[in-house]
């Protein structure tokens, strides 16, 4: 990647010093944007849920970023001066020190021109940790990092490749960096953002793809453990790691017809005018 911005402004990687960001910093804030199909189909999405955290945290939001409109333009020319024209992640990073704030956008490439989909399923099992459902940060991404990558450990170098998170009265919440919705019969089936789930902007699609689907929306917030057992399939969802089918709850297999017809029309819904 040759392009890069930095404080709104579209500059040569190797002619930027990165190290007084990256270092010289007391809080960091990232987030990644999908971009395909000749455009950030998130990217609005994305910066109000920027916007938002930064309010939660009392952090001053940065200039550059009010414009969405002239951002929009700047992400997408750096884009095109990199060559990026298949798909890949938008990443945009805030540094704050001493209540000033510094940008970084960058970018990453996919070989693929699709949103990520899991071909062959994934095999999750139960986490041990808990959330606390009243919190007030958990529908944040950055407030909800530590326990992910907590969760990841847990897997690690075991044949999982996902968990599932339960909150402090055993409900389901969620799984790593996404959400998670469970088809039975006619319904899709997620749990509401009361019982402490994260919030990902690819949601509310992945709900209008769902009820275009012909499948009823249910929210309930006293999700039990053992009712994903009796789902006919399960998936998880977000912008970062795509659509990811479950294969697998620990001993117990699921197919993944909804979920592909859900992933067909999100994709043709992403599709220049669709």
């Amino acid at each position: 990647m040759e392009f890069l911005i930095t404080n709104g402004h579209i500059e040569r990687k190797n002619e930027t010093n990165l190290n007084h960001l990256l270092t010289d910093t007391e809080f960091r804030l990232s987030q990644k944007a999908w971009y395909g199909y000749g455009g950030i189909p998130f990217f609005y999405e994305n910066l109000a849920q920027i916007k938002e955290q930064a309010e939660a945290l009392a952090l001053p939001f940065p200039k550059e970023f009010k414009d969405e409109h002239e951002l929009f333009r700047l992400t997408k020319r750096m884009l095109n001066k990199n060559k990026l024209y298949r798909s890949g992640y938008v990443h945009f990073q805030l540094f704050w020190k001493e209540k000033q704030v510094q940008t970084l956008i960058t970018a990453n490439a996919f070989p693929e021109f699709d949103f990520p989909f899991s071909e062959t399923g994934v095999l999750v099992t139960f986490s041990s940790l808990s959330k606390n459902s009243k919190s007030a940060f958990n529908r944040f991404p950055f407030f909800n990092e530590t326990l992910w990558q907590a969760g990841l450990s847990e897997i690690h170098q075991n044949p999982f490749q996902q968990v599932i998170f339960l909150n402090e009265n055993d409900w389901v919440c969620e799984s790593l960096h996404s959400n998670i919705f469970l088809i039975k019969e006619n319904e899709l089936i997620t749990p509401a953002l009361a019982s402490g789930c994260y919030f990902d902007v690819l949601r509310p699609h992945i709900l209008k793809a769902a009820k275009q689907a012909g499948l009823n929306i249910s929210e309930p917030t006293n999700f039990d453990k053992t009712k994903t057992l009796d789902a006919d399939e399960i998936f998880v969802a977000s912008e970062s790691v795509g659509i990811q089918w479950v294969l697998g709850i620990e001993n117990k297999r699921f197919l993944h017809d909804g979920s592909k017809e859900i992933y067909n029309l999100l994709i043709n819904s992403l599709q220049p005018n669709s």
